[in-house]
Order: structure tokens, then sequence, then C-alpha cells
């Protein structure tokens, strides 16, 4: 008959992991502590941030029979800016009504490029921290397609810290218990605020139209609310870390 032998460790190794793991979690509580601390210490008062809704006026962007997109971005960007001026943020809104700013720049071939010209000087003139332009986004061809998916340039290093904070509050967005489709943002040099905006800055396309689900969802303000507040959070962790990572 095989005898069965039994590995028994000596008491001062089991001690010893046993002071290992309750060290670990103490550091880890130990940080999460002094992150929440930041949080609740941390002071916005002179920090500006430019909210861009896409599109206006004669340009209503995509749509479907019941909704503009235009309509859309303004709203969540209302909502938006009433979060970050109650954390205390200072918020520029490139239109806070319907209409296009083509009227606001003399250059530029065409009414098109006259209105990101606009929007592009309102940034480059407002002395922020960063800037968001709030869009909706749409593939007909992939009606499947939903979830949020921010866009970033690679013009300031940190674009693609501000994308993964406003991405990671996104992503974590549930409907009815059941999280939506998670993405990665994605790194794009195809926009014309990404690639001529002085400051940091991102494009957020909060979701598709297309979506039969998305869209539904988008004609309700509980889901605009739902937006607004992920990216306001986004933005507010990403500013946290930034002068946490300055104070070091």
């Amino acid at each position: 008959m095989q005898k069965i032998k039994i590995l028994v460790w000596p008491k001062k190794n089991v001690y010893f992991c046993l002071a290992l793991v309750i060290l670990l979690i103490l550091l880890i509580t130990l940080i999460s502590l002094q992150f929440r601390i930041m949080e609740d210490t941390f002071d916005a008062t002179g920090k500006t941030i430019v909210i861009d809704p896409g599109h206006g006026g004669i340009d209503g962007g995509t749509h479907t029979d019941r909704l503009l997109e235009k309509d859309i971005n303004l709203e969540v960007s209302k909502k938006l800016r009433n979060l970050l001026t109650d954390m205390g943020y200072q918020v520029i809104l490139t239109r806070d009504e319907d209409i296009a700013l083509d009227h606001l720049s003399d250059t530029g071939k065409n009414r098109h490029q006259r209105d990101l010209n606009a929007r592009v000087q309102i940034i480059n003139n407002s002395n922020a921290q960063l800037f968001l332009s709030i869009h909706v986004n749409c593939n007909f061809k992939n009606p499947s397609a939903s979830g949020s998916i921010v866009f970033y340039g690679d013009r300031f290093s940190e674009n693609k810290e501000l994308a993964y904070a406003i991405q990671r509050a996104l992503n974590a967005i549930e409907i009815n218990g059941k999280k939506r489709t998670v993405h990665d943002p994605v790194l794009s040099n195809r926009y014309y605020l990404l690639n001529h905006s002085k400051i940091p800055g991102a494009i957020v396309e909060v979701a598709f139209i297309s979506n039969t689900t998305e869209c539904r969802m988008l004609e309700g303000s509980a889901f605009r609310d739902e937006l607004a507040k992920a990216i306001a959070e986004g933005v507010s962790k990403y500013l946290i870390q930034l002068e946490k990572t300055k104070s070091n």
C-alpha cells in the first residue's frame, strides 16, 4: 500500500505568507484612499474646458426620421456643461443654440471649412485645459455596431490619456443591468479639430444612431444623462491624475 505524503509548511513560512498578504492589502487600501482623498480635495477652480457640440444650424449631421445628430450633440453638451460647472470647472460651449459657426470665421474655401475654423479659433483662444467635441456615430451598413467610441490624435501625449479615461467611463455604462459594447479609444488623424487645436482634446462619439436599440435610447433624456455623467467622470479622473502626476 502506497503511503500518502503530506507536505507541512514550517510555521515561519506560513506566517511570512500571511504577513505578505496583509501588507499587500494595506498597500492597495492606502493607494485607493490616497486617490479618493485627491478626488475630494481636487480644486477645479480656474480650470477651463471647451465643449464643442458638433454640427448645428444648416448642418444637421447624421439623422433618422425622428432624430437629428445636431440636437443630440447640443443636449448632451449642455448636460455635460452643467455637471462640470457643478464640479467647479469653467466651461465654454462653442455653440449653445442651433446654429452653425461659419459666420464667425472669414477663412476657408466653403461654409463647412469656415465652420470648423471658427470652432478651432474658439478652442485655441480659450486658454483651456482641454476640449471635447461631442458627436453621434452612424454606420447603416453595420446596424449592429453600438457603444461609445472616443477618438484622439497624436498632436499631444495627453490626448491618449484623456481618451482612455473617458472611454473607460463610457464603457462602464449599464443599460437594464447589461453593459454596452466595450471599445478602446481610436487613434485617428482625420479630424480637423484634433489636427489644428493647440490644447489636448478628444472627439466623443456617444452612441450609434444607426443601431435600433441605441437610437431608441437616444430619444430619451435618461440615456443622454448617463452619457453626460460618464464623460464628466472621465474628464475629472483625467485631470485629477494629471494634477497628481505633476505634483510628484
